[in-house]
């Protein structure tokens, strides 16, 4: 592995030359094959990776429909 850092559009140019796996610099997810990281199209948010279980994820807004759903659907 070279440890070279490459951004994703220029992954299959280095793959030619270099012919080790590749990790997701944000998640740490290794990938060995072209499919893999062109198929990576999401990842963790950098406050999901640096504050690990202090985070709290997005404020979701419940609307009234949404809220009748959960508690009906939680209490049957």
């Amino acid at each position: 592995a070279c440890c070279d850092i490459v951004k994703k559009p220029k992954l299959d140019q280095h793959r030619n030359r270099c012919h080790a796996g590749f990790d997701c610099i944000d998640c740490s997810k290794s990938f060995g094959t072209p499919a893999e990281y062109k198929g990576h199209t999401s990842c963790i948010s950098e406050a999901e990776k640096y504050q690990k279980s202090l985070y709290k994820g997005p404020k979701v807004r419940f609307g009234w429909f949404s809220f009748l759903f959960f508690f009906f659907s939680f209490f049957k």
